[in-house]
């Protein structure tokens, strides 16, 4: 297998729609890595939204904090995508990270290129989020590439 330098392997998969996987207990307090999908990119701000398989608990919060149900995004698994189990994708907060991060990440090993979602999910997590009175990331910036 071949190693390619760690700046092109970011700079040749950072698009919107990309999902990564890694660890980040500086953006979410948890032990284990996750799925991310990044779903902007301005200059080297890259803005992601976290997946969990924990329907449950995210509708919970949902209904307890009187949010639209539409904030929350089901993905379910495939070829393109890579993920392993049903996802949901809480479209009221979004993390902000550099380039520079993750690269830091991909040379520590902390990070993998899962997959990419469709233009469709996209479109769903964009309506999440501009439907959201929480997120606050500037709509212009929600653009998939191929629309």
């Amino acid at each position: 297998m071949v190693d390619f330098p760690h700046d092109y392997v970011i700079s040749s998969t950072l698009s919107i729609g990309t999902i990564y996987k890694f660890y980040a207990p500086e953006l979410i307090s948890c032990t284990v890595p996750h799925h991310f999908i990044v779903i902007a990119i301005e200059g080297v701000n890259n803005y992601l939204v976290l997946c969990t398989s924990q329907k449950e608990s995210r509708e919970r919060h949902f209904n307890n904090t009187n949010l639209d149900l539409t904030g929350l995004v089901y993905i379910k698994p495939d070829l393109n995508n890579g993920l392993t189990k049903d996802t949901f994708v809480d479209c009221n907060q979004y993390y902000a990270i550099s380039i520079d991060s993750l690269k830091s990440k991909l040379e520590s090993g902390n990070l993998s290129i899962t997959g990419t979602i469709s233009v469709n999910h996209y479109a769903q997590i964009r309506l999440g989020i501009t439907t959201s009175h929480i997120n606050d990331l500037p709509h212009y910036l929600l653009v998939h590439p191929e629309e």
